[in-house]
């Protein structure tokens, strides 16, 4: 009988709503065998269910430890054990942990137990400052850096953003965001009978995902007298800013604040929508994207044409000019104009839109993806001399 390698999965907490991202890849491995550790309970289980038997919540307040190894772990069997021991009775091999603070945090394991520790940057830890890290956190990136043995970042920007900030290059390496692309079927996009366009943002309320300058755009159309709907999906910090824009340019009718959604229930919405608008920015405190939104890559696979900004690696998961129209960031008359284009010309969104499918399917199918990833991890370990026979068998 072969027996799989485990993978212990350390993060804060699963699986947020928006973190598709990684759900599709926890749940597609056929190579290794995933164990998921968090410090808080777990989520969405409805909406992302994973086996019982390979989850594990933390069982001490963890922001108290000064030593992971020495935190506790506890099973759903309500049994609490220290984590090392969690660790050791799975024969774990390599330990991925997701987002840098968690990569830190998970240092002391790596030395305990003398395995890798591969650890994926998503896009906000490569902020200059972590509020929940506070000061500390350069100098903790720079360890993290120093003693971990792999980086994953999701484009060639964000990579070369790990790289300004200290890490060795040749740690670093590019993983895609990848999609379960038989649970997003393709839909043709045709106008609709009575000339309405249906246009559909998905994300935080955040000055980073640039929603103000989408506002700015749809409520230009509006004045140019096209009729459009924007469905906004998502809630966050600025809600009261895109409520008074709404209110105080009368979008009432036709602007609609759906707030966060269960997945399928988003999958809807996208799947009915026409256009897909995120013109994401570099927010006024340095914070970006650092990647890509997945949302631009569903709305892709779903279909959609996409609208969006030349910002971080937006540019590296669209096609330029056959998926997308991209403009420059806070340039509301490009994005205006951009916006005009697309829906005075609905003979151009099927083509865009499988133009888009292609994309996808060519460069972010999970079941494509998941084998670069079981390969990094096979690379790291064959370099350590863990061989076939005790990492892969």
């Amino acid at each position: 009988m072969n027996v799989k390698p485990v993978v212990a999965h350390i993060n804060k907490q699963y699986f947020a709503g928006s973190e598709t991202f990684m759900y599709f890849y926890l749940s597609s491995f056929k190579r290794f065998h995933p164990v998921c550790l968090s410090w808080r309970r777990f989520i969405h289980t409805d909406q992302f269910p994973f086996p019982p038997s390979d989850c594990y919540t933390v069982g001490l307040n963890f922001a108290s430890i000064r030593r992971l190894r020495l935190a506790f772990w506890k099973g759903l069997t309500g049994r609490l054990l220290p984590v090392e021991h969690v660790l050791r009775r799975f024969q774990v091999c390599l330990i991925h942990s997701h987002y840098g603070p968690v990569g830190w945090w998970s240092l002391p394991l790596r030395k305990a137990l003398g395995i890798p520790l591969v650890t994926s940057f998503y896009g906000y830890d490569l902020s200059p400052e972590l509020e929940e890290e506070g000061p500390a956190w350069p100098a903790r990136r720079q360890q993290l850096f120093e003693q971990g043995d792999l980086f994953l970042v999701e484009g060639p920007v964000m990579r070369q953003r790990l790289i300004e900030l200290g890490c060795a290059p040749d740690k670093v390496k590019i993983q895609r965001i990848a999609l379960k692309l038989q649970d997003m079927p393709f839909r043709l996009r045709q106008p609709q009978r009575d000339g309405t366009v249906t246009l559909v943002f998905a994300g935080r309320f955040l000055e980073k995902k640039g929603l103000i300058y989408a506002l700015q755009a749809v409520h230009r159309v509006l004045q140019e007298g096209r009729k459009v709907e924007f469905r906004i999906i998502g809630d966050g910090p600025l809600r009261s800013q895109i409520h008074s824009f709404v209110v105080e340019n009368h979008l009432q009718s036709c602007v609609h604040l759906l707030g966060f959604l269960k997945h399928a229930d988003y999958l809807r919405e996208m799947r009915e929508a026409d256009i897909f608008l995120h013109p994401s920015v570099e927010a006024s405190d340095g914070d970006t994207e650092g990647g890509a939104p997945t949302t631009i890559l569903e709305a892709q696979a779903l279909g959609m044409p996409v609208l969006s900004t030349f910002h971080a690696d937006i540019p590296n998961v669209v096609m330029q000019g056959k998926s997308a129209r991209l403009v420059p960031e806070r340039d509301s008359e490009a994005l205006s104009e951009a916006l005009l284009d697309l829906v005075d010309h609905p003979k151009t969104w099927a083509e865009m839109g499988q133009a888009g499918r292609q994309h996808v399917e060519a460069y972010h199918d999970v079941n494509r993806e998941i084998a670069a990833l079981e390969g990094k991890y096979r690379d790291i370990l064959q370099g350590r001399g863990e061989g076939e026979v005790e990492c892969l068998r």
